[in-house]
């Protein structure tokens, strides 16, 4: 049986004297040894984390023009000299959490991974937590949060450079860098507890922002006025859903956090040149297309194709949607075997009659295929021959002809019906 491997984590502080029993509960059956740097806390920190046991403690200060740089150049170095198995970079109000984490550093290292990096969500509650209940088991509802996926866990004898950005959202890792096949570890960041905690907290935090840290608006969150972090935490808090791993979903494995995207990506019904032509502000902001979808698209109503029309789709066939998840999903899971059609566009259960699909296929994704060829119709009204006939250089340009149809004709355009038998 191999020796306990080791982990230390690293991490700064500042006036976290409510955050950190919370933080200690959560970390104190993985890590080691603790190492924090201060930056001068004056609410009783610098008492907890003297009398820990497992913590040393390094005062720092800001020697020039930016905290927030500062923040990253200590993400970038005090980890250096670490001989441990295992580094955790992280903040005091982040928690990151796999049901087994020893467990799972233990199986990466046997399978050569070096570095981790987190599924992050942004977690919401209606007040600041109290007693002794670790906050994963008291506070399990959030947002996803992109912001949080980082380079959070490695081997700091594999991994030579972290190159984080500021903020450290994103890190370009050099040296034996080996990631895992998926990402099985959340981060769960605690700082929307309750609507006065934030009004408290990023007024402290203003505090400590610098000339530079300002003009280039980083940490531009808290200037907030306290009118403005009460509506983002009013959104966030309409908006939160269960987390997979956590409360009702606790069940739910780390291996499948990532199930409806993989179930996504494998259907062949996500069109990442149509999602980028049709929402211009996702090209303009660099944002990678499948995971804006998977992780905000869907929320926001957005259309994953031209066909599937997801307020529709749910309104016609609310039977077979599951509340807080993706109805793509469910289309795919359950509706498309049943015959129901994805929008007044498509009709299924006519398309897999018309061309003799088996029960095990997907008409919407053989006609995604072939839709540029002139060969197939999503309806029966529409003769895509004929179509394509008058228009020639539509198929050399590899357009749709039926969504060229609708854009000329928007209101013309021949619907699905929806058939009584189409849902059992």
């Amino acid at each position: 049986m191999p020796a306990r491997q080791r982990t230390e984590l690293y991490c700064l502080c500042w006036n976290d004297a409510r955050m950190l029993p919370f933080f200690f509960r959560h970390y104190d059956d993985l890590v080691d040894k603790y190492f924090i740097y201060d930056n001068g806390s004056t609410d009783g920190s610098l008492s907890l984390l003297e009398n820990h046991g497992r913590v040393e403690v390094t005062h720092f200060d800001v020697p020039g023009d930016s905290f927030v740089e500062e923040e990253r150049r200590l993400g970038d170095t005090i980890w250096r000299n670490s001989d441990a198995d295992w580094v955790i970079i992280t903040d005091i109000d982040e928690h990151i959490y796999h049901p087994d984490l020893t467990a799972y550093l233990q199986r990466s290292s046997d399978e050569g991974v070096t570095a981790i990096q987190s599924i992050g969500y942004e977690m919401v509650s209606d007040s600041f937590p109290t007693g002794t209940q670790p906050l994963v088991e008291q506070v399990t509802l959030g947002n996803r949060s992109t912001g949080h996926d980082r380079l959070c866990i490695f081997d700091p004898k594999a991994i030579t450079e972290t190159n984080f950005a500021v903020g450290r959202h994103e890190a370009d890792p050099t040296g034996r860098v080996s990631w895992p096949a998926y990402p099985e570890v959340l981060l769960l960041h605690y700082k929307q507890l309750g609507v006065d905690y934030p009004i408290v907290r990023s007024a402290e935090l203003r505090l400590g922002l610098r000339e530079r840290d300002l003009a280039e608006s980083w940490g531009f969150h808290y200037t907030w006025n306290v009118a403005e972090i009460t509506a983002n935490w009013q959104r966030l808090r309409d908006e939160a859903t269960p987390v997979p791993g956590l409360g009702v979903l606790k069940h739910v494995k780390p291996e499948n956090y990532f199930e409806n995207d993989r179930m996504v990506e494998q259907s062949g019904l996500f069109d990442s040149d149509w999602y980028l032509a049709t929402y211009p502000d996702i090209e303009e902001a660099g944002v990678d297309a499948f995971s804006h979808y998977c992780d905000y698209g869907w929320k926001e109503h957005r259309q994953p194709n031209f066909y599937f029309d997801p307020e529709w789709y749910g309104a016609t066939y609310p039977e077979t949607l599951t509340a807080g998840r993706n109805p793509l999903c469910d289309y795919i899971e359950i509706g498309e075997k049943r015959g129901t059609s994805p929008s007044p566009r498509f009709n299924t259960s006519w398309y897999r009659e018309q061309y003799g699909l088996g029960t095990d296929e997907s008409p919407l994704r053989h006609y995604l295929m072939r839709r540029a060829s002139g060969l197939v119709s999503p309806l029966p009204d529409f003769d895509v021959v004929k179509y394509c006939k008058r228009r020639p250089r539509l198929l050399s340009r590899g357009t749709d002809p039926f969504e060229d149809y609708c854009k000329r004709k928007p209101r013309g355009a021949p619907k699905a019906r929806k058939s009584s038998k189409a849902v059992s």
